[in-house]
């Protein structure tokens, strides 16, 4: 999908004009607008965060601040803004995998989605993608999986947080293909492309995004993506699916989060704002060269994603016993 949605973008207008021609708590509010990150500064998600929070800047006369709260697979992130009042000036930008999936990964969660956070608008989606450095001789999965037959040591491969679903398809196909796959988790996208960068890891497991523009470049080589489909914004891309492995499919969703209690009318307008400028040319085009695709919505479709990523995955948390507790 290279385009917002019609029907998603025309539901979240639908009830902008009611919203934003009304009073707003918003408005009323002094303090600035925080977006919190579940990541380091610098990534992808940082960057759509910045984008949209300069919208949201101008449509709500208010100041927007983008903070990184990053640790624990995004788990120090909604601590945090669990803490907050539901007033509407925190909001967190979030992958999928730290609401839906992260509790799964725990023996004991330590929040509960449904009671604690709440969805506000989906943001962009992107594939997990496999990439290497081009040192290392490798042009295809299928040639990477060779190379760790003939040499063990190779099947390290970088994932940008232990609850990632880059950790979860690594686990699917090394038992699948009984290769010794070994997913390496690290804090955050960023210093994982600088080892791969510098060829420390034989291999990475993250979004597409992270490095579609060093492929570009021919600094990285990505060797496939997780997608059901080869994306028109990497076309020279295969699926994992068409380099010889179906069935594995992996998109991670970003989006906007409140924490629980905040007004329906609030959490409305909000996704509308960001539905708008997810569907500009510039916005679209920015997300695009990033390998991001915009999609925007309802707070009530979003919530319905979350709970459908967690029904989805959940069997595949169980099967590979990954635990961050452990």
């Amino acid at each position: 999908m290279l385009h917002l949605s019609r029907r998603r973008f025309a539901a979240a207008l639908a009830a902008a004009p009611v919203v934003l021609g009304a009073p707003s708590i918003v408005r009323a509010q002094s303090k600035p607008l925080t977006i919190v990150l579940t990541v380091p500064p610098g990534t992808s998600s940082d960057t759509l965060a910045r984008m949209l929070g300069e919208k949201m800047r101008a449509k709500l006369n208010r100041t927007v601040v983008v903070e990184s709260k990053s640790g624990a697979g995004g788990l120090v992130a909604i601590q945090y803004l669990r803490t907050q009042e539901a007033d509407g000036s925190y909001l967190m930008m979030a992958p999928n995998s730290a609401v839906s999936l992260l509790p799964l990964f725990t023996s004991k969660p330590t929040f509960d989605y449904e009671k604690e956070l709440q969805a506000v608008v989906e943001c962009a989606s992107a594939p997990m993608a496999f990439t290497v450095n081009p040192a290392s001789g490798v042009n295809t999965l299928g040639e990477y999986f060779d190379s760790v037959r003939k040499d063990p040591k190779r099947a390290s491969i970088g994932v940008p947080s232990p609850v990632s679903m880059g950790a979860l398809v690594i686990h699917q196909l090394g038992k699948q293909l009984n290769l010794p796959l070994q997913a390496v988790p690290y804090r955050g996208g960023s210093p994982l492309l600088a080892d791969l960068l510098g060829n420390q890891i034989p291999a990475s497991g993250s979004i597409l995004p992270d490095y579609l523009e060093y492929h570009r470049a021919g600094k990285l080589k990505v060797l496939a993506h997780a997608s059901e489909k080869r994306s028109p914004l990497a076309p020279d891309i295969p699926t994992i699916t068409e380099a010889g492995y179906p069935g594995y499919v992996a998109v991670t969703s970003f989006g906007l989060y409140a924490s629980a209690g905040l007004a329906a009318s609030v959490a409305t307008e909000y996704a509308a704002i960001v539905t708008e400028a997810l569907g500009t040319a510039p916005i679209i085009e920015a997300l695009h060269k990033m390998g991001l695709v915009p999609v925007g919505g309802t707070p009530a479709e979003f919530h319905a994603k979350v709970l459908a990523d967690r029904a989805r995955w959940a069997p595949v948390i169980k099967e590979s016993g990954i635990k961050m507790d452990a």
